[in-house]
């Protein structure tokens, strides 16, 4: 009996039984193979007793050890696990006297977690790309012919049913170097022997970080023409599917046709220079201390396609001991209502300023917006009209759509607006239609006849909202704009609708407009003349964990009501406006514990078809419950203490056959075997 289980033991840390996993996939859509892709493990030889100009550095062996316990688990249950090491195996150079006692040393941790990965040449390993600004020597004849003895060619390729693996050495293209012309040659007539193969390319230097047309000479970070046009001409040509670089420490997302060509996250540290993009104070140590940005790649390959997932590191040294729920990406999670709102745009853009390692300012995006919102798994987002006239922000919205994410654009109404007429200048970049008239709840009767027009002519689902100023607030000086129709003026919006005999697909209603208390009876909400809700929940002001109660309350709600929607709000920090709030990310683009816990219940809840059904919602002394019949949801009042769940709670868990408890910051799982929690958790069955 699981009160039996409980009265025997603490939800606590355990030794791993044998067989036992560390990440649970359950939650996933199967996949027919999986690789991991690790970056810039940068081994440091114990630097006890010597100056380092940064902390962190005594840490890089330590964040790889972690790592590679991470990637050593996650390979377990692969019978012959593929793993790609995409380059800077040491902190070293080539050239340094260090350098061959560093690659042992580094070589032998791997060993230690049997972690044997497929090499990819950097820049620490042979030597710089040829460039005179570069700050260590360039590679050489004697360089290359060490890694060759070591590790074998530099440039090879591997198959496995119907993939290909190409791997290439970056570092000697462009160079004089008699192998950088056998490289090119071997690529040249290599591509061809993989047609009808899936192709998956890796090397370590970018290709380029924002455009294929970017400088080059005293650029730190790219591969330098003419290899450069050469590549990608050849990546284009032969339609691989995914593209790998590493290098910079950071990630950046492109396409290349259908090609999605990313680079990969360092697990040791980060690259100062890039914090630039950020409008915050940078993070620790200039910027080169940024942990939340550390992690690999876990690659799941499909019948039809590839999904990537970053596992987070995020600078740990210590192994976790129990199993961590690896979360649904957007196109995993098709039934899922989460949505957000792009109040700052989605790609904010920039320069690195002309600083060592570069010479040259390097044009650079922020792409973490972007891919923080796939590995969310939010199907749904919001923007105005503005951002699909913007090359930079209309490419960025095509590339979420093509993960399956819909895109719904606003129009402020005005008498003289041609809704249809827009729409049909943009309807190639867009799902849905919002249309906000302004100044008044009730539509006019020229707006009614726009919406009604619009999703006529376009069968395109089209959305009703408001903006209304004036609003009182307590503690502001001066009012504010309601967005978004209010659950008690539903009624009347009805009626005007009926009165006009025009039926709207969706409406734009506040959820956080209905107070801090348990939300109720919206399972009950049916109207005659609305179809569905776009319901916008800001995010509370009452710390962290108010955040992620009030957050995974509302996405725990939408079960009651299936096809309408959570917009969640700001997805960034608002720290130098008017109104001041938490974001699911700060300002460093980070993910605050609320975007974890969103992440985590949405691949737990949508996974699947969701079936409608009533949520109870019953409050504690020193918790809130939500359940639906299937699952049920604890969100304890206090954060970082234990919660005492009460006789009654258990005896629920027992009745539903609850056995698994998800921890919804941490992601840990496991079979529940305590009374207590200490953070918000939802239990389902095993």
């Amino acid at each position: 009996m699981l009160s039996q289980v409980i009265k025997r033991s603490k939800f606590s840390c355990h030794t791993w039984p044998k067989g036992e996993q560390m990440f649970d996939r359950s939650f996933l859509p199967p996949a027919r193979f999986e690789f991991v892709v690790i970056a810039d493990t940068h081994y440091m030889l114990d630097p006890t007793g010597q100056h380092v100009e940064f902390t962190s550095r005594r840490r890089q062996t330590a964040r790889a050890e972690y790592a590679l316990q991470q990637v050593a688990a996650i390979s377990a249950d692969q019978e012959s696990p593929l793993i790609v090491h995409m380059g800077d195996l040491i902190q070293e150079f080539p050239e340094r006297g260090n350098f061959a006692q560093a690659r042992d040393e580094a070589l032998a941790q791997l060993t230690r977690h049997n972690v044997q990965p497929r090499f990819v040449a950097g820049n620490h390993d042979v030597g710089d790309k040829p460039d005179p600004t570069m700050p260590a020597s360039w590679v050489t004849a004697e360089f290359l012919t060490d890694y060759h003895n070591r590790f074998g060619r530099s440039w090879y390729s591997w198959r496995q049913d119907d993939l290909s693996f190409i791997v290439l050495n970056s570092q000697i293209m462009n160079s004089a170097l008699p192998e950088a012309a056998a490289q090119q040659e071997w690529l040249e007539h290599e591509l061809p022997q993989h047609n009808g193969q899936r192709i998956f390319l890796f090397l370590h230097l970018p290709l380029f970080l924002h455009d294929a047309d970017e400088p080059d000479l005293g650029h730190y970070d790219n591969l330098a023409q003419p290899a450069r046009g050469w590549l990608v001409d050849l990546v284009r040509q032969h339609g691989v599917e995914r593209v790998f670089a590493a290098h910079v420490h950071w990630a950046f997302y492109n396409q290349l046709d259908d090609t999605r060509y990313q680079t990969v996250p360092s697990v040791a540290f980060t690259r100062p220079g890039f914090s630039e993009l950020f409008s915050g104070a940078p993070p620790a140590e200039q910027g080169r201390d940024d942990v939340a940005k550390l992690g690999f790649l876990l690659v799941r390959v499909h019948e039809d396609t590839s999904r990537v997932h970053f596992i987070r590191t995020s600078g740990q040294t210590e192994l976790a001991q129990r199993p961590r729920l690896i979360t649904g990406t957007t196109a995993d999670l098709p039934h899922s209502p989460l949505g957000l709102t792009a109040l700052h745009p989605l790609a904010p853009t920039g320069q690195v300023p002309a600083a060592w390692p570069s010479t040259i300012r390097q044009p650079v995006r922020n792409d973490y917006g972007l891919l923080q919102a796939i590995e969310l798994g939010a199907r749904h987002l919001r923007v105005p009209v503005a951002d699909l006239r913007d090359p930079v922000q209309q490419e960025r919205l095509a590339i979420l759509r093509g993960h399956g994410m819909t895109v719904t654009a606003q129009w402020l109404w005005s008498p003289t607006l041609n809704l249809t007429g827009e729409v049909a200048a943009h309807l190639d970049q867009v799902d849905g239609v919002e249309l906000q008239v302004l100044g008044n709840l009730w539509p006019t009767p020229g707006a009614l006849a726009q919406l009604h027009e619009c999703a006529a002519s376009h069968h395109i689902p089209v959305t009703l909202s408001c903006v209304v100023p004036g609003q009182n607030v307590p503690g502001k000086q001066h009012g504010r704009s309601q967005i978004g129709y209010l659950v008690e003026q539903l009624d009347e919006l009805n009626a005007q609708l009926a009165a006009a005999d025009v039926r709207v697909q969706r409406v734009c209603c506040r959820l956080d407009a209905l107070g801090p208390e348990p939300i109720a009876n919206l399972n009950a909400l049916s109207f005659s003349h609305i179809g569905a809700f776009d319901w916008l929940y800001a995010l509370p002001n009452g710390g962290e964990m108010a955040q992620a109660n009030g957050a995974a309350a509302a996405l725990f709600q939408m079960l009651e009501r299936p096809g309408d929607r959570l917009f969640v709000e700001p997805y960034v920090d608002f720290d130098r406006t008017m109104d001041s709030g938490f974001g699911l990310l700060d300002r460093s683009y980070n993910p605050r514990p609320v975007f974890h816990v969103l992440r985590h219940l949405n691949t737990l809840l949508f996974h699947q078809p969701a079936p409608q059904s009533a949520v109870t919602d019953t409050a504690n002394t020193n918790y809130r419950q939500l359940s639906d019949g299937l699952r049920l949801l604890v969100l304890p009042a206090t954060e970082g203490e234990d919660v005492q769940l009460s006789p009654a709670t258990i005896a629920t868990l027992e009745s539903m056959k609850l056995v698994k408890a998800v921890g919804l910051w941490s992601g840990k799982s496991q079979v529940w075997q305590s009374a207590a929690i200490s953070e918000p958790s939802l239990f389902v069955a095993s």
